[in-house]
């Protein structure tokens, strides 16, 4: 029997991306991946951990006003995640009560790193609306519910108590 053609145009994609990216990764990308997938488990344990932890500690403060997490039983897709998943993971999301609190966190934490990513060792904290998000037209993000008082945080492998006081300690100071 013949063999089938892949249609040229998928073909021609694919040729495209490995001209462009490559088709393997090269060495030193190689050894960082085999060196992380070791511990890869034992930091998502502790990660998810202390996510849910301060997931539930921001439902407590008074200047948080919603918290987006999977792993809280009110979430539209907890039971979803639960089914599909091992746990939760290190995403958290959360509105604070002002735009103006929401800016002075971001100005004044001093663990969390500002920046755009997920998934490090280090805990991340984003502002949605100006970071990732920001080339969105405002009505599109309004819609989607990234908001002036949206924050983002990547949970990393800090202490979590100190990873609650700083955003406390930023949330709650006089400055």
């Amino acid at each position: 029997s013949a063999i089938p053609m892949i249609p040229i145009e998928p073909a021609k994609a694919v040729k495209k991306v490995q001209n462009t990216c490559g088709n393997i990764l090269g060495p030193t990308d190689s050894w960082l991946l085999i060196r992380g997938i070791k511990t890869l488990s034992a930091r998502m344990d502790v990660q998810c951990r202390s996510a849910e932890t301060l997931a539930n500690w921001l439902l407590t403060q008074p200047w948080v006003s919603q918290v987006f997490y999977p792993g809280l039983k009110d979430h539209p897709d907890h039971q979803i995640i639960s089914a599909q998943a091992s746990g939760f993971g290190a995403v958290i999301s959360f509105k604070t009560d002002t735009v103006q609190r929401a800016i002075k966190i971001m100005k004044q934490v001093k663990i969390w790193s500002v920046a755009v990513s997920l998934g490090g060792v280090e805990s991340i904290l984003s502002y949605p609306t100006m970071m990732s998000h920001a080339a969105i037209p405002a009505a599109e993000k309004q819609m989607l519910g990234i908001t002036d008082n949206l924050i983002r945080l990547s949970v990393g492998l800090e202490d979590c108590a100190d990873l609650i006081d700083d955003l406390k300690n930023a949330a709650e100071s006089d400055n």
